[in-house]
């Protein structure tokens, strides 16, 4: 239409330049004036003219506005490419900017001008949103990549590239000092609380480094290689820095392997269970068993628990094997003198489930067992996670008649508000101090004090010795397990370690009516 417009208004003009200057007549008049042939060509000149006029204004509009669709394209399309390698959360640079920036710099890499990459995992962040909701994680997110970027040197690329995941690029390196002290002001940073609208948090970081070409000239080698050494330094413990060493590989493949035959093992129920029995202090005898995992593989060979429950626990495995060993652990247990108790381990990620408390209910159901015979013992990690949700659990156990147990009192995140809110029905001394009992007095008999005042039982783990028995007697605990009385066994030993059992409970027996027939002669 504009162009039409244009066109028509070059006519208009034309026309009245030729009525100003008297064309028309001009032309009509030269024409009579002239043979026909030279008057026609007069005229084709005339309007050639004219359309030429047209066509050049024609020209030089389009020409402006190509110009100007070109222009707004390539705009369009820079912004799009700008989106397509940031993240819309943090403003950041995303994993796949992260990618081109490391492939380029990786083709600059000497001996001497060396690329580190850093992988940065966040400690807590699921806690944040589990605690104060997905806002309060987002907030926490951009608060963490805003102290990160206020430390980090202007060549150095910062990325997210994952949800709690963050990666930098730090090229020219001429030492390890460099990225190791980069990492500590990064630990340093995350020590501050984090402000959110619901409260404070508090966050970790685990960082893990590799270095080209010492580790690899190859981008996906690198990147690898860094996160083996986040997950290391993760495994650790909360904010750790791990550069990457070979045998990290080793460490990964074989925890790939022990995860594959986990789930193996677990398709075709082959992980057993050993017991630890539970015995009464003041009577030295059996009163219970506590069931414990045990996994020999053909391969692998024996793999502790300490082993693969955490992979368990990571790869979501740990709800079905938990339910199978249960389910096992029942059925042995109607073996077993009416009035002995089970004592089986959940975990906190178990304790995420909801539906773990009516799983357990109906295994029982199922068994035959009374929920009055089965303790539930949870560490004090559980505390760690969605208390809210734990409790629902707990709550649901407890009102089936199930006794709730906190595990290794004393090693992690109990508070005494905690252990009123949860209601536990006893607390176990963790094993660290009955084993140094000289050294750790003072605490076991604190613990021991606190539980009586809570009106809790006590069980004491790890006893060894006769004169770690009697000085718990002595001071108020009730119950024990340990070597002292016995390793744990496999369901098939347990008929014998009662029948050992009732022998030296006869014997006593003989003894003290031996002595009382003498003592009234």
């Amino acid at each position: 239409m504009r162009d039409f417009i244009a066109l028509f208004g070059g006519l208009v003009v034309a026309s009245i330049l030729a009525h100003l200057y008297e064309i028309g007549p001009r032309l009509i008049q030269l024409r009579r004036g002239l043979d026909s042939m030279l008057g026609d060509i007069v005229f084709i000149i005339f309007v050639a003219f004219l359309m030429s006029a047209s066509l050049t204004i024609y020209s030089v509009r389009r020409y402006r506005e190509l110009a100007r669709e070109t222009e707004a394209r390539i705009l369009a399309e820079g912004e799009v490419r700008d989106l397509a390698r940031h993240d819309p959360l943090t403003g950041l640079p995303n994993r796949r900017l992260f990618d081109e920036t490391l492939d380029l710099c990786l083709g600059l890499a000497t001996d001497t001008q060396q690329i580190a990459v850093l992988i940065l995992g966040l400690d807590g962040f699921k806690q944040i949103k589990d605690t104060h909701g997905y806002a309060a994680g987002d907030k926490a997110l951009c608060e963490f990549a805003k102290r990160l970027a206020e430390i980090l040197r202007k060549d150095a690329l910062l990325a997210r590239i994952g949800g709690d995941e963050f990666g930098i690029v730090l090229p020219n390196i001429s030492s390890l000092e460099e990225p190791a002290n980069l990492a500590g002001g990064i630990v340093a940073s995350t020590a501050d609380t984090f402000a959110l609208e619901t409260g404070a948090a508090e966050l970790g970081v685990g960082i893990g480094i590799a270095i080209a070409p010492l580790d690899g000239v190859n981008l996906h080698d690198l990147v690898r290689r860094a996160d083996r050494a986040l997950y290391r330094a993760q495994g650790d413990g909360r904010s750790r820095v791990r550069f990457f060493e070979p045998d990290m590989d080793m460490h990964v493949e074989r925890r790939i392997q022990i995860e594959r035959e986990l789930r193996s093992a677990i398709a075709a129920d082959i992980i057993e269970l050993h017991y630890q029995p539970l015995v009464s202090l003041e009577s030295n005898l059996i009163i219970g068993f506590e069931a414990l995992a045990r996994w020999e593989n053909r391969t692998l060979g024996q793999i502790p628990p300490d082993v693969f429950i955490p992979i368990a626990e990571e790869t979501g495995l740990i709800n079905a094997l938990g339910d199978q060993l249960f389910r096992r652990a029942c059925f042995d247990a109607n073996a077993w003198p009416k009035t002995f108790s089970l004592a089986f381990n959940i975990s906190p990620v178990q304790l995420r489930d909801s539906a773990l408390g009516e799983r357990i209910l109906s295994i029982l159901e199922q068994t035959g067992i009374s929920p009055r015979r089965v303790e539930v013992e949870i560490t004090e990690s559980a505390f760690m996670e969605r208390t809210g949700g734990a409790k629902t659990v707990i709550d649901e156990l407890r009102q089936a008649g199930i006794r709730i147990v906190l595990d290794d009192f004393g090693t992690g995140y109990a508070t005494l508000s905690q252990l009123l809110w949860f209601r536990f029905d006893k607390i176990k001394i963790d094993r660290s101090f009955v084993s140094h009992l000289d050294d750790s007095r003072v605490i076991v008999r604190a613990i021991l004090d606190l539980a009586e005042g809570f009106g809790l039982t006590t069980t004491a783990e790890g006893i060894e010795d006769e004169s770690q028995r009697v000085y718990l007697v002595a001071n108020g605990c009730t119950e024990g397990q340990g070597y002292l009385f016995s390793r744990a066994v496999p369901a098939s030993g347990i008929p014998t370690l009662l029948d050992r059992e009732a022998g030296r409970a006869a014997v006593a027996e003989d003894g003290a009516r031996s002595y009382m027939r003498q003592s009234t002669h």
